[in-house]
């Protein structure tokens, strides 16, 4: 069996990658940053995706068993409904200047997750999160609902930046109109180029097609999705409608008429399949990733060597820039680790688990320490690199005490997690707030003609050592 890459040597490579890449070069930087953040996403993410009015809000609600998301006043979804599991309907609205707004049921969602008159979505909404009791969620799944994709170019980027973070992605389709070639693109640009092959296709509306009909269309479908490969069948037709009519009225009947249970035991399956190995799973999706930064290097590199040598205090700026560059993306990826909602999301589920089998001590060393460490040693690896380039002293490592895991039930067990994540929240930004000012004065020190080449051979230098990275990192990915 493959020895599975550890993430102490994928992750930091990548991150020096990111920060020698071109200042215009946004979007590629977006998606390496994005997808090494998801690795140690606790959940299996499972996004429903397809163009608009395919009834993509329907057939989760079938397969939740109830109308939690918005299909009746407006029939379109304006922002990305995450789904995860609780005891209790619930509905949590992040704006963007963090204000949360919190609801039982989900009416909340009327107000913010849909489109307006113009068909836009709401500017200030950051994150829409709905909670619900169902076996699937329990498992460790959570469920996308995105705005469809041929509408406005605002929806098209939030649905290419969900797609970072898809593990899973349901393609639903329209039997109707077997399959656009919009749809078609979608699948090669949208999915298959971003190394997304875990695709499980569902086909509705085949109840409005004649009878002699239905057995052609799935037919034809199969031909289309042979290039997707899952741990179960990737084609199924499930009538959304009639399912969740056949839900609410319990009718098991037609709900099996309708083909829901069929699609309910496939993702049952993929989350029994998957889970167990998430991370693996996850870094089949950054190899196209490397081979995109490698080959954007590799162009500034012969770029750089076929460039007459510039003077030596601007070249200097240069790499000082883009030491700056890959300081400030590292910090800003522990301090978005560190806010205490991701700390929740990410971790109270286990720690939760761990706490009630007395195994708290030893989740933490396993699991959040390590996140911690490795987030930690990205940051104080490039202050090393600016501080020596710079020739200034190196600051106190980044550094905190842990506190003593919780070993008894002194309050209730949400708010025991709770106040020790905040703790740690509190005190490791205090400690990286501290850390960066350091560094800070240094990246603001003059750029000063030193007596060694110039800068633009080092850059070559750190150019050429990160592509050998990358090539054996390639190598470890395959």
């Amino acid at each position: 069996m493959a020895i599975l890459p550890s993430l102490d040597n994928i992750i930091p490579p990548l991150q020096k990658a990111v920060g020698l890449l071109e200042p215009d070069n946004t979007e590629l930087k977006t998606n390496i940053l994005r997808q090494c953040a998801h690795l140690t996403h606790p959940n299996l993410r499972i996004i429903v995706f397809g163009p608009f009015n395919h009834g993509k809000s329907t057939l989760l609600n079938a397969l939740l068993g109830q109308k939690a998301l918005p299909i009746d006043l407006v029939p379109t979804t304006g922002a990305a409904i995450t789904i995860t599991y609780g005891t209790t309907i619930t509905t949590r609205i992040t704006l963007i200047d963090g204000t949360s707004i919190k609801e039982p049921s989900t009416e909340l969602l009327k107000r913010y997750a849909t489109l307006n008159d113009q068909r836009q979505m709401q500017q200030n909404v950051r994150a829409v999160q709905v909670q619900c009791p169902h076996p699937l969620l329990q498992q460790g799944v959570e469920l996308v609902d995105l705005p469809g994709t041929d509408d406005q170019d605002d929806n098209s980027q939030l649905i290419y930046s969900q797609l970072l973070e898809a593990d899973v992605v349901v393609q639903l389709l329209d039997g109707r109109k077997l399959m656009t070639l919009a749809e078609r693109n979608h699948l090669r640009d949208w999915l298959i180029s971003r190394g997304i092959t875990t695709v499980v296709f569902v086909v509705n509306f085949l109840n409005l097609v004649e009878t002699e009909e239905r057995q052609q269309v799935m037919d034809r479908l199969h031909a289309i999705t042979e290039d997707f490969c899952t741990p179960v069948s990737n084609l199924y037709a499930v009538d959304a409608l009639p399912a969740l009519r056949a839900r609410l009225k319990e009718d098991t009947d037609a709900a099996n008429a309708s083909g829901l249970p069929a699609l309910e035991s496939a993702l049952h399956t993929l989350a029994q399949t998957l889970l167990p190995q998430l991370p693996q799973h996850r870094l089949s999706r950054l190899l196209p990733l490397v081979r995109q930064v490698h080959q954007a290097l590799e162009q500034q590199l012969q770029v750089l060597e076929q460039t007459p040598l510039p003077r030596r205090a601007a070249i200097q700026k240069r790499v000082q820039q883009l030491m700056k560059t890959g300081f400030e993306q590292s910090v800003t990826d522990l301090k978005t680790w560190l806010q205490i909602d991701n700390l929740l999301a990410y971790y109270q589920q286990d720690f939760s688990l761990a706490l009630q089998g007395g195994n708290a001590s030893q989740w933490l060393t396993k699991t959040l320490y390590p996140t911690w460490e490795q987030k930690r040693r990205a940051v104080v690896e490039w202050g090393y690199k600016v501080c020596d380039f710079a020739e200034k002293p190196r600051p106190v490592d980044l550094w905190v005490g842990w506190q003593q895991a919780p070993k008894e039930f002194s309050q209730p067990e949400q708010e025991l997690i709770r106040s020790y994540l905040v703790e740690f929240s509190r005190v490791a930004l205090a400690a990286l707030d501290t850390y960066q000012s350091k560094v800070s004065v240094v990246l603001q020190t003059p750029v000063q003609l030193g007596k060694t080449s110039t800068e633009q051979t080092a850059k070559k230098l750190l150019l050429r050592n990160t592509l050998v990275e990358l090539q054996e990192l390639q190598e470890d990915l395959k």
